[in-house]
């Protein structure tokens, strides 16, 4: 018995002008990216996803989106999906203790971990406070001084 392919088999049908002529390619890419209220130009010199070979139209796949996303993380300079269950497992958190401790929902650090969700620059500065701070983790499990941090004296 045969198995169907992970994919169906090229040349696909073009979403554009309609013709079957889509095809792997490797294209130069560039796109604006909006991120945490700022525009970003981000270039990737070799992106690899289908082509129209008639009209030139892209189909973006998931692993095209993840490599866009990996690129604008990059440029922006936060920490991979990776970098962030790394840090927390070397803490021994689980996730729900982690988002806890952050004061965030468990799923919003699971779409982190999964690259579903890039996280803000200023959740990002946290996180590496958090990580690389005893000091910031002693003060963030202290309900008492979280909620005095940032008052100025009378």
């Amino acid at each position: 018995m045969k198995t169907a392919p992970a994919t169906k088999p090229f040349p696909w049908k073009c979403g554009h002008c309609r013709q079957k002529a889509v095809n792997p390619a490797t294209v130069p890419y560039t796109v604006e990216a909006e991120h945490d209220g700022r525009t970003y130009t981000v270039t990737i010199p070799d992106l690899r996803t289908p082509k129209c070979d008639d009209c030139g139209e892209l189909v973006l796949t998931a692993a095209a989106n993840e490599r866009i996303t990996a690129a604008l993380r990059e440029q922006i300079g936060l920490l991979t999906p990776a970098q962030i269950r790394q840090g927390r497992e070397a803490l021994g958190l689980t996730q729900e203790q982690f988002a806890a401790k952050l004061r965030i929902a468990s799923a919003t650090v699971s779409r982190w971990e999964t690259g579903a969700q890039v996280q803000q620059r200023a959740l990002d500065l946290l996180m590496r406070l958090f990580f690389g701070l005893s000091a910031v983790r002693s003060a963030l499990a202290d309900e008492n001084t979280v909620g005095t941090l940032g008052e100025t004296a009378a």
